[in-house]
């Protein structure tokens, strides 16, 4: 596992994101969790990077938050999802109406809900608007940590990485 400061600074903003989900406070914990994987995505970029890109978002999320997920989505949507609620705070942006790659508009699901009442298709084409319940992202982004500090133990260079780059967080 990664440094304290690493470790302290992830866990403050995972648990700022379940406050947020409890509270109702809703573009605050979409907000936090997006950044969240900008963080992740930046502390884990290629070596030779001073930052991190479109791709380190899109390649993080794939390896660490949607395997084993149950959400019905894809790297770029996400993608497409974060640029919208952190640059418009908004549901859509530019992105999603220029991207290369189509994405699918996803429409965030608040409280409990029943499997019923969030039909997964993963036959859907791009461009279509999918529900995705936020608890289920929060979840997901939690495990996604977990996978990613336990890819740490085997990986000395990385975890070295981690703990040299998690120096530089604003504390």
């Amino acid at each position: 596992m990664a440094t304290n400061l690493y470790q302290s600074s992830i866990q403050e903003l995972t648990k700022t994101i379940e406050d947020c989900l409890k509270n109702k406070e809703k573009l605050s914990c979409l907000i936090l969790f997006y950044s969240t994987i900008d963080i992740m995505a930046w502390l884990s970029r290629d070596p030779h990077n001073a930052d991190s890109t479109r791709e380190d978002f899109i390649h993080w999320v794939e390896e660490f938050l949607l395997p084993g997920s149950g959400l019905d989505c894809k790297g770029e949507d996400l993608y497409a999802a974060r640029c919208a609620v952190i640059h418009s705070y908004a549901q859509v942006w530019g992105i999603s109406q220029s991207n290369k790659v189509a994405v699918n508009k996803i429409h965030y699901v608040w409280g409990k809900v029943s499997n019923s009442a969030v039909k997964i298709n993963k036959s859907k084409p791009a461009g279509e608007t999918i529900s995705i319940p936020v608890e289920s992202l929060v979840k997901a982004l939690q495990t996604a940590i977990q996978r990613f500090n336990n890819s740490l133990i085997d990986n000395r260079a990385m975890f070295e990485l981690i703990n040299e780059r998690s120096k530089k967080f604003f504390i």
